[in-house]
């Protein structure tokens, strides 16, 4: 298992490897997670079964790459240092299957030919043909037109000259290796249709299958900032996750039902508490939990199309009514009418109706959250994705044993 970050670096795609890979190691696998080395985190340890091997890559020697120490990225490009590590690492554990998430890809791709070995990418974000990872614009529109020169122009605000056009380059010139992958996974629909576009994959080359979400039991003292009633947002503080849209269509509402927002903090942006809109920056994954315990509803309000939020998936384990941006793969989540609402990204006016609505309508709000946990089990649980997941590497070990024949 290859991923650019591992818990306990906080994230959605960080808790989707570890509940992974400990699924697996459960089953009887044996698994091995490389990710990028953290500061003040072991090179080496073992936490449920599972192998964790952190390793440095040149990139994260250089200072200015990176706004956050924390998180020093794997860049998308091929990182020499990293790709020399993982060929020791294949050879001493010479895996039947290669499963990766995120841009440490680049690193194993050259190794491919070598080994021949199964290798499958999970597609969280549009990262592989969008430098900033999340297909928008710097004017908050959907782009259709990746791997052009308005990429460098786009990413000047977020990344600077130098970044951006590194950036753009590596994600320009990786797309022929793509074709080394043998199976990619989208983790919803919409995942799907704008990668098999833009990567020019067939039907035989991508699958859907959706994030996952394992139920778990919070115990936490720190319930003590939450109110007694509130609506519930929890997600990064960025203007493109509908933030501020969300606390105008609040705003908008006579109710005393306050508004909770949690997310991790952002540089470029800025949200206090004030009034009944409560915010609380970088809080524990046990204070979101809790959140959702204890909310009337979830808010997604989102503007840009997010793959599969991990967040909805939550909610609807607690039972709780979602409303949400009708955009990416939130429309492979929520029911429209029957396990929340979902409404056009960016308009307040509708978000605040549907707010309006179920705060008026409790009973409603949770008959919506008891289908959405009816789905949930069906379509999203652990034990629903992991054996999609384990047939998927059986299918593609079986598929090598064929031609290794031949």
């Amino acid at each position: 298992m290859l991923s650019d970050f591992y818990p306990p670096i906080i994230g959605g795609l960080e808790r989707y490897v570890k509940t992974l890979s400990e699924g697996l190691s459960k089953r009887g696998h044996l698994v091995t997670v490389c990710t990028i080395k953290s500061k003040h985190l072991p090179s080496f340890e073992e936490q449920k079964g599972v192998r964790i091997i952190r390793v440095d890559g040149f990139f994260q020697s250089i200072p200015f790459l990176f706004a956050d120490r924390t998180k020093r990225y794997h860049p998308p490009i091929q990182d020499w240092l990293i790709t020399r590590k993982l060929k020791e690492l294949i050879e001493e554990t010479k895996p039947d299957i290669i499963h990766v998430h995120g841009w440490i890809l680049h690193s194993v791709l050259p190794l491919k030919k070598k080994y021949n070995i199964p290798l499958i990418v999970t597609l969280h974000d549009y990262g592989l043909f969008c430098p900033k990872k999340s297909m928008m614009k710097s004017d908050n529109q959907i782009c259709n037109k990746p791997f052009s020169t308005d990429c460098i122009k786009c990413g000047l605000k977020p990344y600077g000259s130098v970044k951006s056009f590194l950036g753009y380059l590596g994600v320009k010139s990786n797309k022929h290796m793509l074709k080394r992958v043998d199976k990619f996974i989208a983790v919803s629909q919409y995942v799907k249709e704008v990668h098999s576009m833009h990567l020019e994959l067939n039907e035989e080359k991508i699958v859907v299958i959706p994030n996952f979400y394992k139920e778990e039991n919070v115990n936490s003292n720190k319930e003590e900032m939450l109110p007694e009633k509130f609506i519930l947002f929890a997600g990064s503080l960025m203007h493109d996750r509908g933030t501020d849209v969300l606390i105008k269509a609040y705003n908008t509402i006579k109710t005393k039902t306050k508004l909770v927002i949690i997310g991790a903090e952002h540089p470029q942006y800025s949200y206090k508490s004030a009034g009944n809109v409560i915010v609380i920056k970088n809080a524990p994954h046990e204070i979101v939990m809790k959140a959702c315990d204890r909310c009337s509803f979830l808010v997604i309000p989102s503007i840009t199309p997010a793959a599969c939020p991990t967040i909805a998936l939550e909610a609807m384990s607690r039972k709780k009514a979602i409303i949400a941006s009708d955009v990416g793969g939130l429309k492979d989540i929520v029911i429209n009418a029957t396990t929340g609402f979902l409404i056009p990204p960016g308009n307040s006016k509708a978000l605040a109706n549907a707010m309006r609505f179920l705060l008026r309508n409790p009973q409603k709000s949770k008959e919506m959250g008891k289908k959405g946990w009816d789905l949930f089990i069906k379509r999203f649980s652990l034990s629903s994705v992991l054996l999609k997941i384990e047939k998927l590497y059986e299918e593609l070990c079986v598929s090598r044993e064929a031609t290794n024949r031949n």
